[in-house]
């Protein structure tokens, strides 16, 4: 299933095109400067190189015209439209009815249209963007995922702003938050990775980019979130002030600043860029600040203040924190800012290992997430490579499908399932023996590792107590015959067969093979084949693994299940793919369509 996430602005389109069967990234980019006769779409196909082409984009339809119309040419990653079966859009404010994902509906879009009063800049352009994609791919499902629904359930001690109530009940004043899609992908990864339920766990979430919030997350619920009913409360960010004096706007508005002038100071004109005079980018600011620059250094000391109030704040509110989780562009990549706010925190639990902070690499750990805490301190300090796109792509697929077709894990890599049903490996001797001198096996269809193929020919295996007919050949031909069974194939023929992995045939029982030339009885080689995982060296790498390890592969669905001791196999010419038999596989409703999770080394 091929899920197309959008996110609209005034001038841009960015986008993100999924296979959810595995979650791979098909493509992603950017058409920047929608409306204007510079229009560039900017993107990566797969793991190509990035492409940087114009297009005509005089509005918002053309620029997802063009987006569809290049990802379609030939030896493109689609054939035509057709192939995207769903588009999630995301909406920045869903105030009050839109507290979950939703089809999109004429009401739906009403309701977004509503909410463009707390966010007139982000609102509109998502609009725009959905009516844009509705009218080019109008046959298939649209679905909205707000940035305020992951604090749908704050509380009233939290989302009630002190002012009169009926302000509330009238025009829905109140906390919202936002960033929602990115916390919640941080608490999955610190639940994934400290393995344990979300529902046990409290913890603080840290966004720190551009824009930037601060989240207090009991059991998996946002209790209290740094942003408010807009965007600009809270913390300091790029351009935003985050949290000043309520009298700020108005001692400026008597001051002869008209409303939108004050908007625009407050959220265009402050925070970073504001403070430093240098840049709304931390990495600009960092460097400035390095030179001697003392208000680029003042910008960086207010924004560490403003972040460490709120962790101590809502560690507080959660009586204690099991982990503090830094994201976004700032969180993942600063060592500096992380070693700030964190120090200090020891009064509750935080220690943090200075080597392992400087070479913190989320992106390149093949999880997603490192813990940078001193080994054994009470509270875990992550450092979480965000995918805000990927957790869209999730609930379009939960919204289309239903809640059980997405998968609900966020960190490691996905494994394409291989059931391996009983089957033979023969060689040369014993297929001679069987079809006749010199037969050559015939391809029935290709299996997952290159240059390997299941026969047309079958062959009988015959043991002490039963036979079982017409098993499946594997070719090519290999230097001793080898038959992999599962443990209920095993009690049919009365034979004990040993877990073992292929090709360790010592001390394995032998069996009798019968076919349309003749019959061969072997001394040995009969066994269960341990569970494993076939990877490329680059796949290895993206794992973290090497070959021989054994690792815990991770499976969702109705019968969730987690397998230990799976052996890595590495060579250049192995396809990613993980072998099961068939009884491991009934076990865990697994097919050959499904997909399982990297779990972690043992």
């Amino acid at each position: 299933m091929k899920v197309l996430v959008i996110n609209a602005g005034s001038t841009s389109v960015k986008y993100n095109l999924y296979e959810m069967d595995t979650e791979a990234v098909l493509a992603r980019g950017v058409v920047e400067r929608v409306g204007t006769a510079g229009a560039l779409h900017s993107f990566r196909a797969g793991t190509a190189p990035k492409v940087e082409e114009a297009v005509v984009a005089p509005n918002h339809r053309a620029a997802i015209d063009a987006i569809i119309a290049r990802h379609s040419q030939a030896g493109g990653v689609l054939e035509n439209r057709a192939d995207i079966r769903a588009v999630g859009h995301r909406v920045v404010h869903g105030g009050e009815k839109l507290v979950r994902p939703a089809r999109i509906t004429d009401d739906v879009k009403a309701s977004i249209k509503e909410c463009a009063l707390f966010a007139p800049i982000h609102n509109p352009a998502n609009l725009a963007g959905i009516e844009a994609a509705q009218a080019a791919l109008p046959d298939v499902a649209h679905v909205a995922v707000f940035d305020t629904a992951f604090h749908a359930e704050l509380p009233p001690s939290s989302f009630v702003y002190g002012v009169p109530y009926e302000l509330y009940l009238s025009q829905s004043i109140r906390r919202y938050g936002f960033h929602g899609p990115s916390h919640h992908f941080m608490v999955a990864s610190a639940a994934e990775y400290l393995k344990t339920d979300v529902s046990r766990l409290k913890l603080v979430t840290c966004h720190l980019g551009g824009g930037a919030s601060v989240t207090a997350v009991d059991g998996g619920r946002s209790i209290d979130t740094s942003m408010g009913m807009t965007p600009l409360e809270g913390l300091l960010m790029g351009t935003r002030s985050g949290d000043v004096d309520p009298a700020l706007g108005l001692l400026l508005a008597r001051q002869g600043m008209s409303p939108e002038q004050v908007d625009e100071l407050l959220n265009k004109k402050s925070g970073l860029l504001g403070l430093s005079g240098v840049s709304a980018d931390f990495r600009d600011v960092e460097k400035a600040a390095s030179e001697g620059n003392d208000r680029a250094r003042l910008a960086i000391e207010v924004f560490v203040h403003r972040v460490k109030k709120y962790i101590g704040a809502y560690a507080a509110l959660l009586g204690g924190a099991d982990a503090i989780v830094f994201t976004g562009g700032i969180g993942e990549n600063s060592a500096r800012l992380r070693r700030m706010v964190c120090d200090g925190l020891v009064y509750m639990g935080v220690a943090l290992d200075d080597a392992k902070n400087e070479a913190a690499r989320p992106r390149d750990s093949g999880v997603g997430v490192v813990d940078v805490s001193q080994h054994r301190a009470p509270t875990k300090v992550l450092v979480v490579a965000t995918d805000e796109e990927r957790m869209i792509a999730r609930e379009v697929v939960r919204t289309v499908v239903g809640p059980t077709a997405a998968r609900t894990r966020v960190t490691g890599g996905t494994i394409p399932v291989g059931v391996s049903v009983r089957h033979v490996h023969l060689s040369r001797a014993d297929c001679d023996a069987l079809f006749g001198p010199g037969y050559e096996l015939t391809m029935k269809r290709p299996v997952s590792q290159p240059g390997q193929f299941v026969c047309r020919e079958t062959i009988d295996l015959v043991g002490p107590k039963g036979e079982i007919a017409r098993v499946a050949i594997i070719n090519p031909l290999r230097k001793e015959t080898q038959i992999e069974v599962a443990k209920t194939d095993a009690f049919t023929l009365g034979i004990n067969a040993p877990l073992r992995e292929s090709g360790k045939l010592d001390d394995t029982p032998g069996i009798t093979l019968r076919g349309p030339h003749g019959t061969v009885t072997i001394p040995k080689g009969v066994i269960m084949a341990h569970r494993h995982v076939h990877m490329s060296p680059d796949e290895a790498g993206q794992f973290g693994v090497k070959d021989g390890d054994v690792i815990r592969v991770r499976v969702e669905g109705d019968r969730e299940t987690t397998f230990g001791d799976v052996i890595v196999r590495v060579r250049s010419d192995f396809a990613l793919d993980m072998h099961v038999d068939t009884d491991e596989a009934n076990a865990a409703s697994l097919t050959n369509d499904s997909v399982a999770s990297f779990d972690g080394r043992q």
